[in-house]
């Protein structure tokens, strides 16, 4: 009986106040609870996790050695996985994050690609912007993925010092020179070198994660692999 009236008053609120689904903007239903059902079936994904030597490991290994590098979907400019992420990463809507790394766990677990994964590094955010943002826009992937893969988070072994100025509208190399000694690990916290998987939200250029990849393989040791939402190579 309260899961009924439960049900009937979450639809009679969604007559008025209906949410949208944060890649294509219509209405959810009442058992779509992040992205509807048509976006799930549609948006553009890469199966990279089929393929170890896929085109994001390929392009990674042209700047920094990585095991595995793995991207949910295709990025374009002006789609719906633009819109998708643009939700995750300004308008506070984390549970996308969520919702996608409980996509794509069970299908890196059943690819065996990442078993030998030690740890789970979210790309920082410089202190600054994420104080005005009030989250990391991968923390809650990252804590999903964590779950599901069976191992930790660590937050405070690299961080962002530059804050560094939006790399899609640059040269290649002013890519690179903007992101130069852009982050840093912290020299107080000791972990032992492991396979570390680092985490981000859209790949559009391999600069910014090559630089900390080198970091942290500089100040720590140990291998790298590569998880992202989305991927565009340019």
């Amino acid at each position: 009986m309260k899961n009924t009236l439960s049900r009937s008053f979450s639809a009679f609120v969604s007559l008025f106040f209906p949410k949208l689904c944060p890649a294509c903007h219509s209405p959810l239903s009442v058992y779509e609870k992040v992205i509807c059902w048509y976006c799930q079936m549609s948006l553009p994904q890469t199966f990279h996790y089929n393929d170890p030597h896929n085109s994001l490991w390929q392009k990674m290994n042209e700047f920094l050695q990585v095991e595995n590098a793995v991207a949910l979907f295709d990025f374009q400019k002006n789609s719906r996985i633009a819109s998708l992420l643009h939700a995750l990463k300004y308008r506070g809507n984390q549970q996308i994050g969520a919702f996608l790394a409980n996509w794509l766990a069970p299908p890196l677990i059943e690819s065996e690609v990442f078993r030998e994964v030690d740890a789970i590094l979210p790309l920082p955010l410089h202190p600054t912007r994420q104080k005005s943002r009030g989250y990391n826009q991968v923390q809650l992937f990252s804590e999903r993925l964590a779950h599901h893969l069976e191992i930790p988070v660590i937050h405070d072994l690299v961080f962002r010092k530059k804050k560094t100025r939006q790399l899609a509208m640059m040269k290649q190399m002013d890519r690179w020179k903007e992101v130069e000694q852009a982050f840093g690990v912290n020299k107080d916290r000791h972990y032992a070198p492991q396979h570390w998987l680092l985490v981000d939200d859209v790949i559009t250029t391999v600069a910014t994660i090559s630089s900390c990849g080198k970091v942290i393989l500089e100040g720590c040791g140990g291998r790298i692999s590569i998880v992202s939402l989305a991927s565009r190579l340019s």
